[in-house]
């Protein structure tokens, strides 16, 4: 399981695993999001560079492999705290994850469900 305690509190109640669970899931998909929005950062940056190099146009498998390698260094760097979107998110939303824990315990967030 994901380690919450960032975003648990210290001088809060002891949590149920369902709250647990539903703090986990919020944890992942903040961090999603925030792996999304880099992503899609990093493609604008790359619209600015020339797509010319020494040997000419890049080719079409180059930018496809380019745009996968930006996916993965943009999932990466949300997954070590990116900008701390996903943190601002988590303290935002977690009262009212908290509140509906019942149900956000089983939201679906496993990877790939989010895309730019």
């Amino acid at each position: 399981m994901t380690d919450v305690s960032h975003v648990t509190g210290a001088a809060s109640a002891p949590l149920t695993a369902e709250q647990q669970k539903a703090l986990s899931n919020l944890h992942a998909a903040t961090t999603q999001f925030e792996g999304v929005f880099l992503q899609m950062v990093m493609d604008s940056m790359r619209e600015t560079v020339p797509q010319d190099s020494i040997f000419g146009q890049d080719s079409a498998s180059e930018q496809t492999w380019q745009s996968m390698l930006d996916d993965e260094y943009s999932q990466e760097m949300a997954k070590s705290g990116g900008v701390g979107l996903a943190a601002q998110m988590e303290r935002q939303m977690r009262p009212a994850v908290l509140a509906d824990a019942k149900n956000e315990a089983h939201a679906d967030v496993s990877p790939g469900r989010i895309e730019p």
